[in-house]
Parts: C-alpha cells; sequence; structure tokens
C-alpha cells in the first residue's frame, strides 16, 4: 500500500494529521499536488508512526504554537527533518481570563479569526510561515495545537490560493471535528493555561466552526479584497515566494 492510500496516513498519536491536497483538490490547473504539505495537531508522534511516515521525507515541521504550548508538549521531530517555531498568537490568557460564559468565548474566538486579518502580529506569524514553506524544498508539515484554528487558517489560505473551491475548502476546514473528537489532553492544557472553569465554558474553542472561518474571511474580502491579495500586501509575500508555495500546492 502506498503512503497516499488512504488509511496509510492516519496516525493514532497524531490523529489530525493530513494531506492539505485531501485525495488531490480539483483547482483550475488541475488537482493539487499530494505528498508536499501537510496539516496537522501537535506533532507528538510514536516511534510507530514516525516509521510509518518515514516514505513521506519530512524535511521540515513549522510549529505555530506559542512558547509554552511547546514546552509542556514538544514536538517528536522525525528524523532528517528541521524543526521551525513560527509563533501565531493564540487566544491570550489575559483574554480567556476575562471571560465569563461560553457567549463570551464564542465572540473571542469570532475576533480571533477576524484577528488573523487585521492583527499585525498573527499577521507576521502567518508570513513567516509561508516565506518558511517557499524556502524548503520538500514536504513539510505546519501545525499548532489542535490543528484546528490557525492551522485551519494557514490550510484555507492554501487550498483558496491554490484554487480549491469553497465548498471542499470548508469540508477540510470541519473534518477536524471528526478528528479530533476524542482527545484527551485538550481540556487539560486549556484548564492550564486559562484557568480551572467548567469543561462547557471551554467548548466554542473545541470545534472548527465555519462561522469562525466566514468571520475571518469577510474580515479578510473587507480589508483585502481576496486571499492573493491579503498574501501579497498583509503577508508581503513576493512573487518568488508565491511561485515556490505555487509549486509546492500545484507542482
Amino acid at each position: 500500500m502506498s503512503m497516499h492510500d488512504g488509511e496509510a496516513l492516519k496516525l493514532a498519536s497524531v490523529p489530525n494529521f493530513r494531506d492539505i491536497a485531501g485525495r488531490g483538490y480539483l483547482t483550475p490547473r488541475g488537482a493539487m499536488r499530494r505528498g508536499r504539505l501537510f496539516r496537522a495537531n501537535a506533532f507528538l508522534a510514536t516511534p510507530e508512526d514516525l516509521e510509518r511516515i518515514a516514505p513521506l521525507g519530512i524535511q521540515a515541521i513549522h510549529d505555530l504554537r506559542g512558547r509554552g504550548e511547546v514546552d509542556l508538549r514538544p514536538d517528536t521531530v522525525p528524523e532528517g527533518a528541521a524543526w521551525r517555531h513560527t509563533w501565531v498568537p493564540g487566544l491570550s490568557s489575559d483574554t480567556m481570563r476575562s471571560l465569563e460564559s461560553p457567549a463570551d468565548l464564542r465572540e473571542a474566538m469570532i475576533n480571533h479569526y477576524r484577528g488573523f486579518v487585521n492583527n499585525a502580529d498573527k499577521r507576521a506569524g502567518f508570513a513567516s510561515l509561508f516565506a518558511g514553506i517557499a524556502e524548503v524544498e520538500g514536504p513539510q508539515v505546519f501545525h499548532c495545537a489542535e490543528g484546528k484554528d490557525r492551522t485551519g487558517w494557514a490550510a484555507m489560505l492554501l487550498q483558496t490560493f491554490a484554487g480549491v473551491s469553497q465548498h471542499e475548502v470548508v469540508a477540510d476546514f470541519v473534518l477536524t471535528n471528526e478528528l479530533m473528537r476524542r482527545t484527551g489532553p485538550t481540556l487539560e492544557v486549556a484548564r492550564k493555561f486559562f484557568g480551572d472553569k467548567p469543561d462547557e465554558f471551554f467548548l466554542p474553542a473545541m470545534v472548527a466552526d465555519v462561522e469562525y472561518l466566514e468571520a475571518g474571511l469577510e474580515q479578510l474580502e473587507a480589508d483585502y479584497g481576496d486571499v492573493e491579495t491579503y498574501l501579497r500586501i498583509g503577508l508581503r509575500l513576493d512573487d518568488d515566494q508565491l511561485d515556490r508555495l505555487r509549486d509546492h500546492l500545484l507542482g
């Protein structure tokens, strides 16, 4: 079985690990290139799973988590791969501790996604991620903690830039909900950073919610018009970097 025959890519220790090309999402320029860019949750891979992905030849892992998240659960880096820390700010502890209800947290999540567009620090993180991906020739992984928000936004940008339909982009985004449904450490980690609040308080931050993605896209359209302009102007990626990204995505 090849590494791209469905089940072979499923990793028990990294349940949200997957090819951002899916099974070969169609674009106006043909199918997306598979085996080049992978998205994931925290890369805490077992030796067995590292062995299973060895044939992929991963060259770099881009970790979008904050230093505290990284120190708590450091990545297991495949042999031959470089680990790159490219921080995109998540919800801050101060923000989280000031919220009182799930409704407050839901509103904070919507603002978090809008911040992927209108917050300079978050844009700088994504700019660094894409510049880093463009710099590396071979297959790569990018991830945050759950592979849901920061990773979901980055995957959406790359898929949209490649020309994947919005329907398929959204379906890929919400797939996280299926893959991450049974992750034990999530609430424990959330409490460590954000305080001992009841389970239901955290629920709005535990899902890949299409309304969050739509809020970010509304902000992107208002500020930049389209994804390519956001990449060029908002993230300051140049023609060479965009060409290299396109090569990863379309070959």
